[in-house]
C-alpha cells in the first residue's frame, strides 16, 4: 500500500504556526517582546495528512563559517554522552549524545511546513502495509569510527530502540516495533506491532550507532562515546568539565537545511547552572551560544532570540504507588489549590499565559475543553480534600531539582506552600545531582516489564510496591515534557502508559484504548480518537501544567541561528558571520 500524498502536517500547523514563528532577536537594551500570542485550539484541531513515499534527495552545497570554533553552554551537564545510555535524555543539555553527533531516521524540518525530512542515511520511505515502512538507505555513509552504514546495521538500531528495557528505548514515540527486516544491502522495512500510519512522523529520536564497536564496548566505555554518522564526532569527554566535537569530515549531507555540512569546525560544551552565569559567559565573549536564560538576563547579552521548545512545564502525580494520588479528588484539590496565572505574573511578568493540557498547543487532540486551566479555588480544594477522605499524615511531596526550568525552582516552592494553605502536607526536595533526579522520575512501572515477564499480561502496577532505582512513591515530580510530533500518541505511548518508566498511570482499559487511537490513520477520525484520550488525562487529572516552555538564548554578536522548535540544537546549523 502506498500513500498519496506528502507527509507533512498543514493542517497541524494551524494551531502550531503563531507559537513557532515567534522567534523574537533583540540587541542591546531593545524592549523585552510582548507575551507570544498562541492560536486558538479547534476540535478539529491538528489533524494531518497521510504520508506518501518520499523522493531521493540533492545534497547542499557546504556553507562556511568566519570562525573555526565555538563554545556552548547549558543550564546542566549531561549524565552520559553515549546514546543508547542512562542519562542520555530528551533535554537540550544532552546534545553531546543526542543532536550534535546522532543522524535519526527521520526529522521534522520547521522551516518547511512541518514536513518530514530524511538526514544523512537514509534516502527515502513509502508504506508497504498499515504495519510496515520500507526505508531506502544512502550508501557511502559510514559510522564514525569507520563502520559501514546498510540495512543490517540499520536493523541494529531499530531493534535496540524497539526493546522498551533499554535506556534509549523510542517506542514512547514510535509505538511498539517488531524485529526489523532486512530486504537488501541497502533496503530495510521497519515492521510495527501495530498499525502505525504515522510511524516516520514518530522516528525523531530513533538513532543509530556502530554495531561492531557496540556489541564489543563495555557499558563504562558505551557511557562516554557515541559513534553514529551525525554531522559532528566527540573527541574529548572530561565529565564535569567539558565535551569537544570537531565536524565529522565523513558527513554525506542530504538535501535539507538540518542534515547540511557542519561550518564550524569544533564546538566545545560546558555546563553552567545559574542563568547569571551563562549570560555573564556570553556578554564577556567565554561562550558563543547559551541556553535558558530567561527574559531577565536577555537585555545583557548582545543578542538574543527566543523560541517554543515544543514542552510544557508539569508536575507527574503518582496515582499509582502514593496512596492519596490514587484518588482522583485529591488530585483534582491539588490543581484547584494553586494560583497559576498569578503566579506566573509574578514570575515572568505577565509574558507567560498558564496552560492546562500535558501536551502544546496545535497538538492532534488538544482542545479548549481539555487544555482549560483550572480555577483558583481553595474552598473547594477543602472541600474535595474532605470528600476524599485525605489523611494528612500521608505528605505530598513535590520532587524537582535546580536548573529543570528558568523559575522552576521558585514554581515548586510557590506549589508547596499553595498545598500547605489548603491542608495539605508537603515539602519540597530538590535534587541537586541530575542522575539522582532521573531515579525519582524513572522507577515507574515500566521498570516491571524487565524485572517480571509476566508483568505484561497483568499490568498490575498498584498491586506491587515501587520499584528500583528509587524503591518509593515519585509523590509529584516536575519536568519539561516535550512532544515534538505533536499527536498525543507521545504520551499514550509514555505517560499514561504502563510500558515506561516514567509513568505514573497504568491501567488497562486505558492501555487498550491508547492502542486503538495510535492505529487510526491522519484525519478527522484520528483527531476524535487523540482527543478522547486528552479528555481522561484532563478528566482524572494525572498531571497538573503550568506552561508551555519559552526559552531565551543568548548568542554572540556575530553567532547566526535560529531556535528550533523544540529543545534541540543541530551544531551544523550554527555559523559566524565575521
Amino acid at each position: 500500500m502506498k500513500s498519496s500524498s506528502k507527509l507533512r502536517i498543514t493542517q497541524w500547523m494551524t494551531g502550531l504556526v503563531a507559537l513557532v514563528i515567534l522567534v523574537t532577536v533583540a540587541c542591546g537594551g531593545a524592549a523585552a517582546p510582548a507575551a507570544p500570542v498562541a492560536p486558538a485550539a479547534t476540535k478539529a484541531s491538528a489533524a494531518a495528512a497521510a504520508p506518501a513515499a518520499t523522493a531521493a534527495p540533492q545534497v547542499m552545497e557546504k556553507a562556511k563559517s568566519a570562525r573555526d570554533t565555538a563554545t556552548v553552554v547549558t543550564e546542566a551537564e549531561p549524565a552520559s554522552v553515549g546514546a543508547w545510555s542512562e542519562g542520555c535524555s530528551a533535554e537540550i543539555h544532552s546534545i553531546g549524545c543526542q543532536d550534535f553527533v546522532s543522524d535519526y531516521i527521520t526529522w521534522i524540518d520547521d522551516r518547511n511546513d512541518f514536513e518530514v525530512v530524511l538526514l544523512s542515511g537514509f534516502e527515502s520511505y513509502e508504506q508497504m502495509a498499515p504495519d510496515r515502512w520500507r526505508f531506502k538507505l544512502r550508501p557511502g555513509v559510514k559510522f564514525h569510527n569507520g563502520e559501514p552504514w546498510n540495512a543490517e546495521a540499520a536493523k541494529f538500531g531499530i531493534d535496540y530502540n524497539a526493546d522498551p528495557t533499554n535506556a534509549s528505548a523510542s517506542i514512547t514515540w514510535t509505538g511498539p516495533i517488531k524485529p526489523a527486516e532486512v530486504v537488501d544491502e541497502f533496503t530495510m522495512d521497519v515492521v510495527c506491532g501495530a498499525p502505525c500510519p504515522i510511524y516516520p512522523r514518530t522516528g525523531i529520536f530513533t538513532d543509530f550507532q556502530a554495531p561492531k564497536w557496540f556489541q564489543a564496548a563495555s557499558e563504562a566505555d558505551r557511557s562516554r562515546m557515541t559513534n553514529a554518522f551525525g554531522p559532528y564526532r566527540i573527541i574529548d569527554y572530561q565529565p564535569g568539565i567539558h565535551t569537544k566535537f570537531e565536524a565529522y569530515p565523513d558527513y554525506l549531507p542530504n538535501e535539507n537545511f538540518f542534515s547540511q555540512a557542519a561550518v564550524i569546525p569544533f564546538i566545545t560544551h560546558v555546563y553552567r547552572a545559574e542563568a547569571t552565569v551563562r549570560a555573564a559567559m556570553v556578554s564577556t565573549g567565554e561562550a558563543d551560544w547559551v541556553a535558558d536564560i530567561g527574559f531577565e538576563e536577555a537585555e545583557k547579552v548582545p543578542k538574543w532570540v527566543s523560541g517554543t521548545t515544543a514542552e510544557v512545564y508539569t508536575l507527574i502525580l503518582d496515582t499509582v504507588f502514593h496512596p492519596e494520588l490514587k484518588k482522583q479528588k485529591v488530585r483534582l484539590a491539588l490543581a484547584h489549590a494553586i494560583d497559576c496565572q498569578g503566579l506566573l505574573d509574578s514570575l515572568f511578568q505577565s509574558r507567560i499565559k498558564c496552560w492546562g493540557a500535558i501536551s502544546m498547543e496545535g497538538t492532534v487532540g488538544i482542545t479548549p475543553e481539555n487544555s482549560a486551566v483550572r480555577e483558583y479555588n481553595p474552598e473547594l480544594s477543602r472541600q474535595l480534600l474532605k470528600e476524599a477522605g485525605y489523611d494528612p499524615v500521608n505528605s505530598i511531596d513535590v520532587n524537582t531539582r535546580p536548573g529543570s526550568n528558568i523559575r522552576g525552582l521558585e514554581i515548586m516552592e510557590a506549589t508547596v506552600t499553595y498545598w500547605r494553605d489548603v491542608g495539605v502536607t508537603s515539602e519540597l526536595n530538590s535534587w541537586g545531582d541530575l542522575a539522582k533526579a532521573r531515579e525519582v522520575q524513572t522507577s515507574g512501572c515500566g521498570r516491571f516489564y524487565k524485572l517480571d515477564e509476566t508483568f505484561k499480561d497483568k499490568l498490575d502496577c498498584d498491586q506491587r510496591d515501587p520499584p528500583g532505582p528509587y524503591f518509593t512513591s515519585s509523590h509529584a515530580y516536575e519536568v519539561a515534557t516535550s512532544n515534538e510530533i505533536l499527536d498525543q500518541q507521545r504520551f499514550n505511548n509514555s505517560r499514561m502508559n504502563c510500558s515506561n518508566r516514567s509513568s505514573r498511570v497504568c491501567r488497562r482499559e486505558l492501555q487498550e484504548q491508547a492502542k486503538a487511537a495510535n492505529a487510526v490513520p491522519a484525519g478527522p477520525e484520528r483527531v476524535k480518537a487523540m482527543e478522547a484520550m486528552l479528555d481522561i488525562a484532563y478528566e482524572e487529572v494525572f498531571f497538573i501544567p503550568f506552561m508551555q516552555v519559552e526559552y531565551v538564548y543568548g548568542l554572540s554578536e556575530d553567532m547566526e541561528w535560529q531556535p528550533y522548535y523544540a529543545p534541540r540544537l543541530r551544531g551544523n546549523t550554527m555559523r559566524f558571520t565575521k
